[in-house]
């Protein structure tokens, strides 16, 4: 609060200092004054203005990684942004306007007009490989159903290229030719998914499907990957109709799109694991993607604990293990284990003490009896910094509200090894 009280004493005195200097003219609202946009936005405003008096109203983008009302990009390569303006019109259709400055003002050069409930995503790609930006848009019909659509923006047509029924849709480079391919994940039946492959010759769009696995009752993770030798995949996270997580990779194999998961004879993806809490990601940093294969642990109650076995693959369905973590979802964190601990771990939890939750990992001997290895304590409170060292604790990591401690429970555990296996499990920013 003293510092909020001195600013406008602070102020006055270095306005007053210039003022003797002689480098201070005019009247102090013109310094206090926010920044003005420039004139060619205040144009395009006006433009905007009078659609809004006719009867539109902004309609955003719903889903994807461009949701704004009004987004700019060069869509036409000479340096200068475009604006893109989403709508639903007076008639109460679906409205995309196109704006490109001349002259230091904008002038509308392009209306697409759609059907549906709003607009799904919106991608600006060069599907055609005609070196201008393409406008790729799903019209959202109904829940989890999508028309998609491809505009070819060269001298401002909107020349339809491609029409197709859609769920998920994202572009990348499966066939390694420098060029982004066009994906697209559409429903064929109750549970059943095809991944279709677009590439454009001469605007003739050229499709190559696979099968994804069956009885998906919900997509949840649509995204490129890197395999172990290097080939970028197609990842399909889904889940399945009883609550199973699984994983479908695709490759481009000689023009055509194959799965490399899935089992022929039960149709599903042989990544399939009823614990569903954790998703394939790069356990290690190394820029490969890692497949999650959970094991159930001995118990020591009624409370069921996992390790993950994470694995890689190549491009021709190869895997190999890469290591093996706890991971402990509750408390956002997991450990990279040690090898000597993946044969006969065991996991306990203990919450008895207010404001502190410990996981016990111990190892089952071949005597029969429970050897404790390490306790991890996840505390919250005030005193939490200070009750993270007592009592022979070592602290992990401070995040926040809360404090990761550990504590050595047998003398063949070493604290830096335990340091250098600590994470922190961070929610994926996710589109």
């Amino acid at each position: 609060m003293i510092r909020l009280k001195r600013l406008p004493a602070l102020l006055l005195a270095f306005l007053l200092l210039l003022s003797l200097c002689g480098c201070y003219s005019g009247n102090i609202d013109q310094y206090l004054s926010l920044p003005q946009p420039a004139d060619e936005y205040l144009q395009l405003q006006d433009l905007i203005d009078k659609e809004i008096a006719a009867g539109c109203e902004y309609a955003a983008p719903t889903k994807g990684s461009f949701r704004q009302s009004v987004q700019l990009h060069d869509l036409n390569g000479d340096g200068v942004e475009e604006a893109i303006v989403f709508f639903r019109n007076g008639s109460q259709s679906l409205q995309i306007n196109i704006y490109t400055p001349v002259n230091n003002a904008f002038r509308k050069v392009l209306t697409l007009e759609g059907e549906g409930q709003s607009i799904g995503s919106v991608i600006y790609a060069d599907a055609d490989r005609d070196d201008h930006q393409d406008l790729i848009v799903s019209w959202q019909i109904a829940s989890n159903m999508s028309i998609l659509s491809v505009y070819s923006l060269a001298n401002w047509t909107g020349e339809l290229l491609l029409t197709s029924d859609c769920t998920e849709f994202l572009t990348g480079d499966l066939n390694h030719d420098g060029w982004d391919e066009l994906i697209v994940i559409r429903s064929v039946g109750t549970g059943a998914y095809l991944a279709d492959m677009y590439t454009f010759n001469a605007r003739e769009p050229q499709a190559t499907s696979a099968v994804l696995s069956s009885r998906i009752y919900e997509l949840r993770r649509l995204r490129m990957v890197d395999l172990a030798d290097g080939v970028p995949s197609l990842m399909v996270e889904s889940i399945l109709d009883n609550g199973d997580l699984v994983s479908d990779l695709l490759v481009c194999r000689e023009g055509s799109l194959v799965n490399l998961t899935l089992n022929r004879s039960t149709g599903i993806s042989e990544t399939r694991r009823s614990y569903s809490l954790i998703y394939s990601q790069d356990i290690d940093g190394d820029g490969v993607t890692e497949m999650p294969r959970p094991q159930q642990l001995y118990s020591q109650s009624s409370e069921v604990f996992w390790s993950i076995a994470w694995y890689n693959y190549d491009s021709f369905g190869r895997t190999y293990p890469v290591m093996t973590t706890y991971h402990c979802v509750s408390d956002s964190w997991y450990l990279r284990l040690p090898s000597s601990w993946e044969t006969g771990l065991t996991i306990r939890r203990d919450d008895s003490v207010p404001g502190e939750r410990a996981v016990i990992l111990s190892r089952l001997g071949t005597d029969g009896e429970v050897h404790d290895l390490l306790a991890v304590y996840t505390i919250t409170g005030e005193n939490r910094s200070e009750r993270a060292k007592q009592d022979g604790r070592f602290l992990l990591l401070e995040d926040n509200a809360v404090v990761y401690a550990g504590e050595t429970l047998s003398p063949e555990v070493d604290r830096n090894t335990i340091l250098n296996r600590f994470h922190r499990i961070y929610s994926e920013w996710s589109t």
